[in-house]
């Protein structure tokens, strides 16, 4: 039972990627679903040294929170509130690295390519690079920029 709470890593990067990609990315002709997708995500790229647009506005983070939180009860049962704490974390963890990915060099050699990825991702081509905590799924799905070939970018990308 206790390992639905550790599943969670697994679950959450994928969601990451899946809504980064496919619902905060999405394009549309209908003028609301443009200004949704603004409010959530695209303001964040049209400003992305701005520290105060780094994460998704309260409200509608509450709103898909108590969604997921329902879909994973009506899933899992009352093992929901076992994985959907571990989710949050995951939620959380995410939300911390977006904000060290933009604020600040990495703090370890090993992190730079996370680092790199995501400033393409904005400066480059908001077309890959879509995993922020995470680069596996970008490898998974055949967005990961090629980062040895994006060297010469570097001065480029940074934030």
């Amino acid at each position: 039972m206790y390992f639905l709470y550790f599943l969670w890593h697994f679950f959450w990067s994928f969601f990451e990627y899946i809504a980064h990609r496919f619902i905060f990315h999405w394009v549309s002709d209908n003028p609301t679903a443009k200004k949704i997708a603004y409010v959530m995500h695209g303001n964040h790229h049209h400003y992305p040294r701005d520290r105060q647009r780094l994460f998704m506005p309260p409200v509608p983070s509450i709103i898909i929170a108590s969604v997921l939180f329902s879909l994973f009860y009506l899933i899992m049962g009352r093992y929901g509130f076992m994985f959907f704490p571990g989710f949050m974390l995951g939620y959380l963890m995410y939300g911390t690295m977006h904000y060290a990915i933009h604020a600040w060099n990495p703090p370890f050699k090993w992190m730079k390519g996370l680092w790199r990825n995501h400033h393409l991702h904005h400066y480059k081509d908001e077309h890959k690079g879509f995993g922020v905590s995470s680069t596996t799924w970008d490898h998974v799905f055949g967005t990961m920029f090629d980062l040895k070939k994006r060297k010469k970018t570097k001065r480029k990308c940074r934030s």
